[in-house]
């Protein structure tokens, strides 16, 4: 979200933002911060609008570096199990956070009652689906790690084994 104030039919109005007006845009980068491609979004106007625009606005984004064997990194508001398929085809990985009510997702997953610290994962057609839990249940899903079990040392020194798309 970039701050605006002036007069433009696609500005966008956020109440909980800090920022409230201002441009949405939609940036695909590299790990360091160099912009690759970026993209406006203009509301009613936008061709990528209507159902399944987060996959749209992906592969859009996506369109010069698909087929290439690239690895992207991708919020939970854009992530999910159909696109996740189709990155894959396309011989491009994904890795992200998962909302629990996103279609396709496994039910045996998202509903499934774990411990601190316990891991469960499905592999469906190459997509890891997963969950663990910490101090809250994280959804996660990859189509590029195992969910193999890593040990990692936080902030504070202490040792915690988190699985290996969550790292």
């Amino acid at each position: 979200m970039v701050l605006w104030r002036g007069r433009l039919n696609f500005r966008v109005y956020i109440k909980n933002k800090r920022h409230k007006y201002g441009i949405k845009l939609y940036v695909l980068t590299e790990p360091d911060g160099l912009v690759l491609n970026m993209s406006v979004y203009t509301g009613s106007l936008d061709s990528a609008g209507g159902k399944g625009r987060t996959k749209k606005v992906v592969l859009g984004l996506m369109e010069n570096h698909l087929n290439c064997g690239h690895s992207i990194f991708m919020d939970n508001f854009y992530v999910s199990v159909d696109l996740a398929k189709e990155l894959l085809r396309k011989k491009t990985y994904c890795t992200g956070t998962l909302r629990g009510n996103r279609k396709g997702n496994p039910k045996e997953i998202v509903n499934a009652k774990l411990q601190t610290g316990q891991s469960l994962a499905k592999y469906q057609n190459g997509v890891l689906v997963g969950k663990w839990r910490d101090k809250r249940d994280v959804l996660y899903l990859s189509t590029e790690f195992k969910n193999n079990l890593v040990e990692y040392e936080n902030r504070r020194g202490d040792k915690i084994t988190k699985p290996l798309p969550i790292l």
